[in-house]
């Protein structure tokens, strides 16, 4: 199950990451400034919007993956790792969400709004099964992210959005790959390691 899940799971990473690469407009389209200063723009352009539907797929994709993997580990977590893996997925996950949402919607509050929501349900949910103090780590962290990429969405309107959706994608598939493997170690190590031995 392990090593099926880790497969999805870097296939996932893998496919998203060759089409942000191979995607041939994006350098020139992502910059969305005008020539002139009369010129106005309505809305996110389709480059944009396209980028933020895969890039919203992806986030759920991930998130799920890590919500399961880490289900599956919860006998053999330390409260501490839990704590950890609770607000990692709440934070960057909520971070690329929040990111879109004031990208799409050019809105503060309903941004933030989003991003808020959204990341306090997946600190909720990662943490929940875990240990009470791992899910209320993960809301306050959802909470956190959601507000910061909200207020990085509506700062990057006008200069370059969607390389700044591929960025936050890029982060969270690093984060989480990297969260992938330590749950992973955590269960490969013996019962009684302690931390002072791990420090060793």
């Amino acid at each position: 199950m392990r090593r099926l899940t880790q497969g999805i799971y870097m296939k996932i990473c893998g496919l998203f990451l060759i089409i942000s690469a191979c995607s041939r407009s994006l350098p020139a389209a992502a910059h969305e400034h005008g020539d002139s200063a009369t010129e106005i723009q309505m809305g996110p352009s389709t480059l944009t919007v396209n980028t933020s539907i895969a890039s919203l797929i992806f986030v759920l994709l991930v998130v799920v993956v890590l919500i399961l993997h880490l289900r599956t580990k919860k006998t053999v977590l330390t409260k501490m790792t839990g704590m950890m893996a609770a607000m990692a997925i709440a934070m960057v996950s909520s971070l690329a969400v929040g990111t879109i949402a004031g990208i799409v919607l050019e809105k503060l509050f309903l941004s933030t709004v989003i991003g808020v929501t959204f990341g306090m349900s997946v600190g909720y949910l990662s943490g929940g099964f875990l240990h009470l103090l791992a899910s209320l780590d993960g809301m306050l962290a959802g909470l956190m992210g959601g507000m910061m990429g909200a207020m990085l969405g509506v700062m990057v309107i006008s200069d370059y959005p969607t390389l700044s959706i591929v960025f936050m994608d890029v982060v969270l598939a690093v984060s989480m790959l990297l969260l992938y493997k330590l749950l992973d170690a955590e269960e490969n190590l013996p019962v009684d390691t302690s931390v002072s031995q791990l420090e060793a």
